[in-house]
């Protein structure tokens, strides 16, 4: 799931900087539950390790923009706060300070995808959020991820789906309750089915295109 919501686009860095580079790279260590939030610079976040969420609150609720894992990369901004599912690790690369490194093409040019990507991400979580069903909402959402993964079991998608109901009513923006009945409605009526604990499987893609 390196490559949808769940998780945005890694740059490795151990593949593209020299030694010398990362020796002058500022690292930062951050406890398990600490919240962290743009501070007026303009400082990129790439994780060494540990992982966090980015969110954003609205009238009280939180919604889950994506997970951050190691070779992520973010830059904090007064949208949406960080916080950090475990105690982490992250190199904090200042964009003004470093501008050597933006001379190197695929380290630009990775930094670039990375962020025009999780834009991309953002607008289309926005769109859903104001202008879709409950329903609809977690039928894009599976499908994102199916099309994303591009999983096939005989024929029918597979979904790596390592949520909570909890967590994945956050990612679309409504209540626990309202997403534990559309999923078990999608059950009962077989458009998915489980295959265990975290994977799920479509048996009915159309169905499911057309679910609202």
């Amino acid at each position: 799931m390196d490559s949808n919501r769940l998780r945005i686009d890694s740059i490795n860095l151990t593949e593209i900087l020299s030694e010398e580079d990362f020796s002058s790279l500022k690292t930062k260590k951050f406890k398990k539950g600490t919240l962290e939030y743009e501070d007026g610079t303009l400082t990129l976040y790439v994780f060494k390790s540990g992982k966090a969420k980015a969110i954003i609150y609205e009238d009280g609720e939180e919604f889950v923009l994506y997970f951050l894992k190691q070779n992520n990369i973010i830059i904090p901004e007064t949208s949406c706060s960080i916080e950090f599912l475990e105690d982490s690790e992250v190199y904090l690369i200042d964009a003004e300070k470093f501008t050597y490194l933006f001379a190197n093409k695929e380290f630009s040019t990775s930094v670039i995808r990375s962020l025009k990507h999780r834009a991309e991400l953002e607008r289309n979580i926005i769109k859903n959020l104001v202008f879709k069903s409950c329903k609809r909402k977690v039928a894009l959402f599976l499908m994102e991820i199916a099309t994303t993964q591009d999983t096939l079991i005989d024929g029918k998608y597979c979904i790596d789906l390592n949520l909570s109901i909890k967590d994945l009513s956050s990612f679309i923006g409504s209540k626990r309750q309202t997403v534990s009945t559309i999923m078990n409605d999608l059950l009962k009526k077989n458009v998915i089915g489980k295959i265990d604990k975290n994977r799920l499987l479509i048996h009915q893609f159309n169905k499911l295109e057309n679910y609202d």
